[in-house]
């Protein structure tokens, strides 16, 4: 159960602080660290709304979450800088577990395959990835592209991404430009519930 109200009711002291962190992101150049403080806003109004105890349970009220499904389907229909935003985004996937990789493939397995090849390693030995599913050239779903955000933002706070690496400072990039496009366009950090 989702209540977007809950935010509007926190302690006004706790809810700046998630006012604040979406500030500092706007402050930021597109960076590493604007991601890191959008995604804590985004992360601290979750929690808000879905008082769930971990990411987990979080992210999988939200992807089921009727409201934000519309608000992403009416973005990606009538919105084209979303629209080409996402679509950028999907070329990049799938996106790795970092974690799972080094688990099960070891620390080395980035530098010694090119990408083809690593996806394939990851696939015979079962790596997590996100989205789950997906199929080049598809239609990305609300759940699809929350999920895979998320991973970006684990590999991120787990020390497993490098802003040398260009493909680590694209998949950053995407996921803030498409976040702070999302939480702009629909204002959500004002919604209460109908």
């Amino acid at each position: 159960m989702v209540s977007f109200s809950n935010f509007q009711r926190l302690d006004p002291v706790a809810r700046d602080v998630a006012i604040e962190l979406l500030a500092n992101a706007q402050g930021q150049p597109p960076s590493f660290m604007a991601f890191m403080y959008r995604w804590m806003a985004f992360n601290g109004w979750m929690s808000a709304v879905t008082l769930k105890d971990t990411d987990r349970e979080m992210i999988d009220a939200f992807v089921a979450a009727p409201r934000l499904i519309d608000a992403f389907d009416q973005l990606m229909a009538g919105d084209p800088n979303f629209r080409q935003m996402v679509t950028e985004f999907t070329a990049l996937w799938p996106v790795l577990n970092v974690r799972s990789v080094r688990a099960k493939l070891g620390y080395d397995a980035f530098r010694q395959h090119d990408r083809a090849a690593l996806l394939a390693l990851c696939a015979a030995a079962n790596v997590k990835q996100q989205p789950s599913g997906w199929v080049a050239e598809g239609r990305p779903s609300w759940e699809q592209l929350l999920r895979t955000i998320y991973q970006v933002r684990c590999n991120l706070f787990h020390g497993e991404k490098s802003p040398q690496s260009l493909r680590d400072r694209d998949l950053v990039l995407a996921s803030d430009h498409i976040l702070a496009h999302f939480i702009a366009a629909t204002g959500c950090f004002d919604w209460h519930d109908h």
